[in-house]
């Protein structure tokens, strides 16, 4: 039964114990909050550090609810991220980022990043798809603005954004529970449950736990709608207004030069008296709140005292996001309306693995870090839009005699999609030596390496297409530019790519206590 009195009860005192402790928090809130980061690699304060570094603290995180990626990006200056949802954003810093492709293969054909994204002392920035690692039990998320090479290395001309996990507090046992609920307006509802858990088995281990589950709801609708290879611009003329509201131009119009094909009507259309064109119709997908997203993780950690100068600092985590649908609308259907044709999906698991050890050596302080990172995105993406920008896309889903002959014949329905499995290794090493920061010359010495695999499977799929050829035979069905084609025996035609990279470096750093601030990259 709900105990209504206890209740107000608890409401009552937490009111009279704010109204008493009012003063106290005026006065406090007029001090000016000192912040430490690491942005030199070592903690000091951001009135200290001759570096444009900003930070969340934890509490901020709390009181503006952030939790995800794009959250946490949103609230330090100069900072955004955009892409096409979670596990696929770009970040920007001071409008800067590099430019990726936006389909399934960006893992493989996307540029190297040129902003920095880092969890605690392991690099994670990937090409094509940023890690979406969800902020729980964090410390303070740091951003470096400006090129940062020297200390973080490569990807990180435009800037760096590090993630500070809290670490295993040997002072006590206590542990924490967070759970929340929230509407979205004109969509879903939200939930999310954090429980973190912080233990001292010894005089010299301590380990600290933390699981979360957020789960969010939809926003965007999928509505009814039909489309046709007629869209192409190789079936219209120049200067026609397509459905996606851009005009057909020269050098796409017309199906084929010299054909001959004629508007007389003046619809925009060519004439094809004798090809019919199949639509491809969503009305199985019609739905509204289309995207949902869940993020599913945990993170344990242990810190152990080797000695009274060294310690290692040991960490799991484990996330696995899964998410339906897009994340982006077409403002000319409606607000936050989108015409898709496709199951689209996500599935991205990231797993990752680090060791910090930390210790003083010749009176300097040293910490050898590194990092085991693994990754697999399985995922379906629609792009049957592919219609408005692929010039040829026509002659994989209409027969060939639409295309030579007496233009008849058939052009399938374009709802094209693409399912794609990716899969990712990153290995990292770093050593630095630093000397002691009271001293009025300061240096960093260090030397990283980092050794990256990534490898991509997409099959793009033209499901209109009702006639396939068998393995080394003739035939002439859809998909077919020329008759009586044929594969031979014994080959296989295939897109394996992959991409692997490495990168070592050496850096030495030097800053003096009045901040005049020498860089020297070996």
């Amino acid at each position: 039964m709900f105990q209504k009195k206890k209740v107000n009860h608890a409401v009552a005192s937490v009111i009279a114990a704010g109204i008493a402790a009012s003063g106290a928090s005026i006065a406090s809130s007029q001090a000016i909050e000192e912040v430490i980061v690491t942005a030199t690699k070592s903690a000091a304060s951001t009135q200290d550090i001759p570096v444009a570094v900003s930070a969340v603290t934890a509490e901020k995180m709390d009181q503006m609810g952030v939790s995800n990626f794009q959250d946490y990006l949103v609230q330090l200056p100069g900072v955004t991220a955009g892409g096409l949802g979670p596990g696929q954003n770009t970040i920007y810093i001071r409008g800067v980022a590099s430019t990726t492709p936006a389909t399934s293969v960006a893992g493989v054909s996307g540029l190297a990043p040129n902003v920095a994204f880092y969890l605690d002392e392991q690099p994670l920035a990937q090409p094509g798809r940023n890690l979406d690692i969800y902020a729980a039990d964090m410390q303070r998320v740091e951003v470096l603005a400006g090129p940062q090479g020297t200390l973080f290395g490569s990807g990180s001309q435009a800037g760096t954004v590090r993630l500070i996990t809290n670490k295993p507090d040997p002072s006590g046992v206590y542990g924490r529970l967070k759970v929340g609920a929230s509407t979205i307006n004109e969509g879903e509802t939200n939930n999310n449950f954090e429980a973190m858990y912080n233990l001292p088995v010894s005089d010299n281990v301590t380990l600290r736990g933390v699981f979360y589950n957020d789960n969010k709801g939809g926003y965007i609708d999928n509505v009814h709608g039909t489309l046709t290879a007629e869209q192409s611009a190789r079936f219209r003329v120049e200067g026609a207004m397509r459905s996606n509201g851009v005009p057909v131009s020269a050098r796409r119009t017309g199906f084929q030069a010299g054909a001959g094909y004629t508007d007389s009507d003046g619809d925009g259309y060519v004439e094809l008296p004798n090809v019919t064109f199949l639509a491809a119709d969503n009305s199985d997908l019609v739905e509204n709140d289309i995207n949902d997203l869940t993020y599913t993780g945990a993170r344990l950690s242990a810190l152990i005292n080797l000695t009274d100068d060294w310690d290692v600092l040991l960490s799991h985590t484990r996330q696995e996001i899964e998410s339906d649908g897009v994340f982006f609308a077409d403002p000319d259907l409606g607000d936050l309306e989108i015409q898709r044709y496709t199951d689209e999906m996500i599935e991205d698991d990231i797993e990752n693995t680090s060791w910090t050890f930390t210790g003083r050596m010749a009176g300097l302080d040293v910490v050898y870090t590194g990092a085991f990172t693994e990754r697999t995105t399985d995922q379906v993406i629609g792009y049957t839009d592919y219609l408005f920008v692929g010039q040829y896309l026509p002659y994989y889903i209409c027969d060939y005699s639409v295309t030579y002959g007496d233009q008849t014949g058939t052009c399938y329905a374009p709802n094209l999609y693409a399912p794609s499995h990716s899969e990712a290794e990153v290995t990292t090493h770093e050593i630095r030596v630093s000397s002691d920061p009271d001293n009025s010359m300061r240096y960093t010495a260090g030397v990283f390496y980092s050794d990256s695999y990534v490898t991509e499977r997409v099959s793009f799929t033209y499901p209109g297409s009702t006639l396939a050829q068998g393995w080394g035979g003739e035939g002439t069905g859809p998909g077919f530019a020329y008759p009586n084609y044929s594969y031979s025996d014994g080959y296989l035609y295939a897109n394996d790519p992959s991409r692997q990279e490495k990168y070592s470096e050496m850096i030495l750093n030097a800053q003096t206590s009045n901040l005049v601030y020498l860089e020297v990259n070996i």
